[in-house]
């Protein structure tokens, strides 16, 4: 079959990778790979890897598995250069047809593979279905900090003369992240929050700030305590339901936003005259009207802590039906407030596991089909300092132990947090049912505070 024009004709050679077909080929001297799935999905929706293949392989098998094709063209070490997105394009031309791939490809980039994706996404946004990101580079200025790595861009960017400065290098991914936000090109990030080949804060971070200005579709994943390596996803398959929602368009589907409301006898509604209707997460409904859907998953009693008990019995969070549910809704944000209960002496024992156990329950619905926004609840105050008159409960554990570690966790897992524990400031006296559980009017402070934060998009970050 000719492509390219009237003289170019791929030639393939054909190989396997994972039990399906591989074909392999060159363009302009650069390899090109597509592997066939055994069952196609319809139309041919394929993920294009421009650099690394091989590398790290797990999403692109679990995609392969679920009948995407996958296709690579060997552009590691061009940093997004001119001729290499030209080169690109004819690959891209040459693909689509020769194995009537769909016209839009998910774009899969590891690290300086990451700027080659952003770049084919800011140049042709009409053949991007959607951006994987993982740990990519976004500003090609951090290069500069490998003396070697710099060398070879100036050299393949030709700029030996004249080296642009930051600012006046408008070529630059991180200039143009507009582009692909103003096209609604959905976006998967995958972070290591340790990375420091390409630091989160001075790339990633830059995609969730220009995509959450213009509205835009984008979802965040950072592995707190991870470097530049491994990449992937201990569950790679929680990626498939959002690939296959932007292959067949339907990322701006019409459907209550799902939140799910987890915690303790706070979120069930304790204290309130009427649970059902008066606990935060009913007042929250209410709120945030009919473009929403909000559930309670409070449980009395309920520690973050996988030692946390009641009057004797196991009480960690994730034992519960509730929790449970909980997964199984599948929501689309998750409210977690949790720690009141474990700052009672006989748990806060076992405080040094805190962090862990607190980041399981983190973990447990992060990586969820729908991949959620998680926010984490500072706890709230009590109004006592004696744990005798709170059933144990202690304010000073609370504000300074356990709230430290739920502000740590949000900066490893770059999560919002709402700060609950002021939220009853100037109307203590009409706000405590007893010393820890709210009134309807305390309810209804805290219903608010997380829809300011929720509808405002993001809060602050710690």
């Amino acid at each position: 079959m000719t492509l390219l024009g009237a003289t170019s004709e791929l030639k393939i050679k054909k190989g396997e990778w994972n039990g399906c077909e591989m074909h392999s080929f060159t363009i302009e001297g650069r390899e090109g790979i597509v592997i066939i799935p055994d069952t196609p999905l319809e139309g041919n929706p394929w993920v294009w890897r421009p650099a690394f293949f091989g590398a790290f392989p797990s999403i692109d098998e679990e995609l392969l598995k679920n009948g995407f094709h996958i296709a690579y063209y060997d552009n590691t070490y061009e940093w997004g250069r001119p001729e290499s997105i030209e080169s690109g394009q004819k690959f891209y031309e040459a693909v689509t047809r020769r194995y009537d791939l769909m016209p839009k490809a998910v774009m899969y980039g590891l690290s300086r593979g990451g700027y080659y994706s952003l770049r084919r996404a800011q140049l042709y946004p009409e053949t991007v279905a959607c951006l994987i990101l993982d740990n990519p580079l976004v500003d090609i200025f951090e290069l500069q900090r490998n003396k070697e790595w710099w060398s070879d861009v100036i050299d393949k960017w030709h700029i030996h003369e004249n080296p642009p400065m930051r600012g006046e290098f408008l070529e630059n991914a991180l200039n143009n992240l507009h582009i692909p936000a103003i096209n609604r090109i959905p976006v998967l990030l995958l972070s290591g929050d340790t990375d420091t080949i390409v630091p989160y804060e001075n790339n990633g971070r830059h995609i969730v700030e220009v995509y959450r200005r213009y509205n835009a579709p984008v979802k965040s994943i950072v592995r707190p305590g991870a470097g530049h390596h491994p990449h992937g996803l201990v569950n790679p398959a929680a990626v498939i339901p959002f690939v296959k929602s932007t292959v067949a368009g339907q990322t701006d589907e019409r459907h209550p936003v799902k939140v799910a409301c987890l915690g303790n006898s706070i979120t069930a509604g304790l204290g309130t005259s009427d649970m059902a209707t008066k606990a935060y997460p009913a007042v929250l409904q209410r709120l945030l009207g009919d473009d929403y859907e909000v559930r309670n998953f409070g449980v009395s009693g309920a520690t973050a802590l996988r030692k946390g008990t009641d009057s004797g019995r196991p009480y960690w969070y994730g034992l519960f039906g509730e929790c449970r549910a909980a997964v199984d809704f599948n929501p689309d944000i998750v409210i977690l407030k949790l720690g009141g209960n474990d700052s009672k002496g006989f748990n806060w024992q076992y405080g040094e596991e805190f962090a862990t156990d607190y980041q399981e329950l983190i973990d447990m619905f992060k990586y969820l089909p729908s991949l959620p926004k998680i926010y984490l609840c500072l706890p709230a105050k009590a109004r006592v300092d004696d744990p005798e008159k709170i059933w144990g409960i202690n304010e000073r554990v609370i504000l300074e132990e356990i709230t430290p570690i739920v502000r740590e966790a949000a900066r490893n897992n770059r999560l919002p947090t709402i700060d609950l524990h002021d939220v009853y400031d100037g109307e203590e006296s009409i706000c405590y049912s007893d010393n820890i559980h709210p009134t309807d009017r305390g309810a209804e402070l805290i219903a608010r505070r997380i829809y300011e934060v929720i509808t405002r998009g993001e809060s602050k970050r710690e």
